[in-house]
């Protein structure tokens, strides 16, 4: 659904937005897919139904907290922390003593659970950072869709929010640290970001950006921009059909050639090597 929706639970109001796929299962062929995705505000005394799930769930709260139990055990979930559960787990969560807003994804299929699993993810909750609202609210404009493309689309936004959970800062008390991840996301497809040209937009000398982003995240912002956009291109190669000139262009490198170094120095595989072993679409 599109706009808010409003009910009553126990005399108190609880808002919400949630899309879900159309189709029961994944597209055939698809490696995972996103079952649902919404975003939830409510207050106490609102409960959750106890069931359990079939398909793996994130939760990644904006404001205030919530308790989620896993396996009887009750845990606090905070702004700035996710909660990922895994299928085959009692799904059980509730409003603390305040109200409690936070955005939720699913997702199925034969890698839904091996995907998080390779970014270190367990069952649990994780310091995550600020929110990504704007893939939240992509992701659910895409899973309402009918077709093949838009929930291969879908599973690429997934997949970008699942690596911002898992490699998120550690320090998130250093405000310009979390503009400047919020900046490499929103622009690591421009191949003219780099961090001389990050530090020119968040007005402020290189070698302070560095220092405080490499102590907040263990690495340098130029690591970091390459990371994520080797993450990129190895979703497009393995879920698309798109030319490796395409996906170089789409993930930041003008040059095919390099793009294809930086491949093979992350991976000890060119990118045709990758698309041979988990291409699909043929």
């Amino acid at each position: 659904m599109g706009i808010w929706s409003y009910f009553l639970d126990f005399g108190m109001p609880i808002i919400y937005q949630e899309t879900y796929r159309p189709a029961g299962t994944p597209v055939r062929d698809l490696p995972f897919g996103v079952r649902s995705t919404g975003h939830y505000k409510i207050k106490p005394p609102f409960t959750s139904i106890n069931y359990m799930l079939t398909f793996l769930q994130l939760f990644w709260c904006v404001r205030g907290s919530g308790i989620v139990e896993f396996e009887g055990r009750r845990r606090l979930l905070k702004r700035h922390q996710v909660a990922l559960y895994y299928p085959n787990m009692h799904h059980y969560w509730y409003a603390d003593r305040q109200p409690w807003e936070f955005y939720w994804l699913t997702l199925d299929g034969p890698f839904a659970v091996s995907l998080p699993a390779a970014f270190g993810l367990k069952a649990g909750i994780y310091d995550a950072g600020p929110a990504p609202v704007t893939l939240f609210q992509t992701l659910r404009r895409l899973v309402g869709k009918l077709s093949k493309q838009a929930e291969l689309h879908a599973g690429v936004i997934a997949f970008r929010i699942l690596s911002r959970a898992a490699v998120s800062p550690k320090n998130y008390g250093d405000e310009l640290v979390n503009s400047a991840v919020e900046r490499i996301h929103q622009q690591y497809v421009l191949p003219t970001l780099n961090i001389k040209t990050l530090s020119a937009l968040l007005g402020i000398r290189r070698a302070v950006l560095s220092a405080r982003f490499n102590d907040a995240m263990g690495m340098p912002p130029s690591v970091y921009l390459e990371r994520l956009r080797v993450q990129k291109a190895l979703s497009l190669l393995k879920n698309t059909n798109f030319s490796i000139a395409v996906i170089s262009s789409q993930c930041g490198y003008r040059d095919t050639d390099y793009f294809s170094r930086v491949i093979r120095r992350a991976t000890g595989r060119s990118p045709l090597q990758i698309r041979k072993q988990y291409y699909h679409f043929r």
